[in-house]
């Protein structure tokens, strides 16, 4: 009888609309006592401590501070695995950013995210630019100077490479994305040719490496700079064949027969930090290819054995590796001169730099202050400050390349873009490395920031790629479509206004 009455009470209670009513307005008083006790007693124990009976089920974990603590972290230890282990796939990001659109300040909020990525890209770069222009424009105005030319008339040149790569970024950045597979085979051939001519009497040797010609009327060009950008689209073809699981027919055999065509013309000219360029390339878009761990031990063992062989055949390359093992033995006025020079710039830069425009050491000290080691006269001009913001505008294009790879579910575009963030991002580092005597000196330039025209054309038409897969990122298209209407309605009321107030 106990049993039955307490059960009845329970199904009063739980059917019951007052008790429900009783709690949602603080506590008045509905129905009986009796009903409302135990709907009272049992959300406190499991709010609560629980109780001795309910406290330990078999094979559970502790409940502690500690145990929480450990199963919080390895919630989101798997979640961020789950995560890096599809590296492209965007449609969970893409949910995640539809859910807000419901109400006006959040569409708003949506299309600023989906948008995020091109702008970033777009300032970041251009900003970097703009560093390079004044700081080749600070080194040159000496170092021309000194030589009897008209450093004016140098940046002018130097400027025009600017624009014309600044126009070719714009331009490429509006192309649809169907038209990269199409010209990158073309593109690979032109570039071939062109490199085949540093073999020719229009080729020039420099510090050893010939790997630039002689056009008219423009002076040296290197052709092995639009290789890298030929060498990114091409992988992205070839990375997408083999992830369709496309029949290795013979295309796909002359296309890999081309890329290693591309990269031994390169090593041809003795040209060792282009090559190690155009391998990061080719490793940054196997990586996302879904190449296995073992092949990329087994092509970097490889890798590092003909490094050593190139390096051990050049008398310059075995003396710069010495003195970079041991730069207390080094010559300081031979292979040790400019690695010491280098470092005695950052030093004498300090936090904020001794003003632009003011470096010492590039007035005749640093033989390579606009090129290799313009990084060196930057810090010493601007700082440790300088340096930390120079730094962070190429992680901000490293995360845009990161987010394009996130967000598009296109394997040809995620190919692509690691190969153009692997070559960039990687580049940079290089240089710093070399510059700060991390890295024994290669002779690779900073993107966007070191001399080089055909080297500067070629860094801003990757950001061009990279900006059109940027523009059809999934929701950006439609914004950035919408962003001139807004701006002209904005400023249609904004004149009008000023009409009125002019008119009084």
């Amino acid at each position: 009888m106990k049993t039955g009455s307490a059960s009845a009470t329970a199904r009063r209670s739980s059917t019951s609309p007052s008790s429900g009513s009783s709690r949602a307005s603080g506590g008045s008083s509905q129905g009986t006592g009796a009903g409302r006790k135990p709907e009272r007693t049992a959300p406190r124990r499991g709010a609560g401590a629980p109780s001795k009976q309910a406290g330990k089920p078999s094979g559970s974990r502790p409940t502690g501070p500690g145990g929480r603590l450990r199963d919080a972290w390895r919630r989101r230890l798997a979640h961020w695995g789950e995560r890096l282990s599809r590296p492209w796939d965007g449609r969970a990001s893409q949910e995640r950013r539809r859910r807000p659109s419901a109400g006006e300040p959040d569409s708003a909020q949506s299309s600023e995210q989906v948008t995020l990525t091109y702008y970033c890209l777009l300032v970041s770069t251009l900003v970097l630019e703009t560093f390079g222009l004044i700081m080749v424009f600070s080194v040159q105005s000496v170092t021309v100077a000194a030589n009897g030319g008209n450093a004016f008339t140098d940046f002018a040149k130097y400027l025009i490479f600017a624009v014309v790569g600044t126009l070719g970024m714009v331009g490429v950045s509006r192309m649809p994305l169907s038209w990269f597979p199409r010209m990158a085979w073309g593109l690979l051939v032109l570039t071939i040719a062109l490199q085949c001519l540093v073999f020719t009497p229009v080729g020039v040797n420099v510090y050893g490496n010939r790997n630039w010609i002689q056009v008219p009327g423009v002076g040296t060009a290197q052709p092995s700079e639009f290789i890298k950008v030929a060498l990114a689209l091409v992988l992205g073809t070839l990375v997408t064949w083999y992830a369709d699981s496309r029949p290795r027919d013979r295309v796909w055999m002359a296309g890999w027969g081309g890329v290693a065509v591309a990269i031994l013309s390169v090593l041809g000219g003795q040209d060792l930090g282009t090559v190690i360029i155009l391998v990061s390339i080719v490793a940054g878009a196997l990586w996302v290819g879904g190449m296995r761990k073992r092949w990329f031990a087994l092509l970097g063992a490889g890798g590092v054995i003909m490094f050593a062989a190139a390096s051990m055949l050049s008398a310059n390359r075995r003396a710069r590796i010495t003195a970079w093992i041991h730069p207390e033995g080094a010559d300081p006025t031979g292979v040790g001169y400019q690695p010491k020079h280098g470092m005695w710039a950052l030093g004498t830069g300090g936090w904020l730099g001794v003003g632009p425009g003011s470096s010492r050491q590039k007035w005749g000290y640093l033989t390579q202050a606009d090129s290799d080691y313009i990084f060196a006269v930057l810090g010493e001009e601007f700082g440790l400050v300088g340096t930390l913001v120079v730094i962070a505008l190429f992680a901000v294009i490293g995360a845009c390349c990161l987010r394009l790879m996130r967000r598009h579910t296109s394997t040809y575009v995620v190919a692509t873009t690691s190969a153009i963030g692997a070559w960039i991002v990687g580049q940079a580092i290089i240089n710093m490395g070399v510059v700060t005597g991390a890295l024994p000196v290669l002779g690779v330039p900073l993107p966007l920031v070191s001399r080089g025209g055909t080297a500067l054309v070629s860094v801003l038409l990757a950001i061009g790629v990279l900006l059109a897969f940027a523009r059809h990122e999934p929701g950006a298209q439609e914004a950035l479509s919408t962003s001139p209407g807004a701006l002209r309605r904005s400023l249609a009321v904004i004149v009008p206004r000023r009409n009125r107030a002019r008119d009084k």
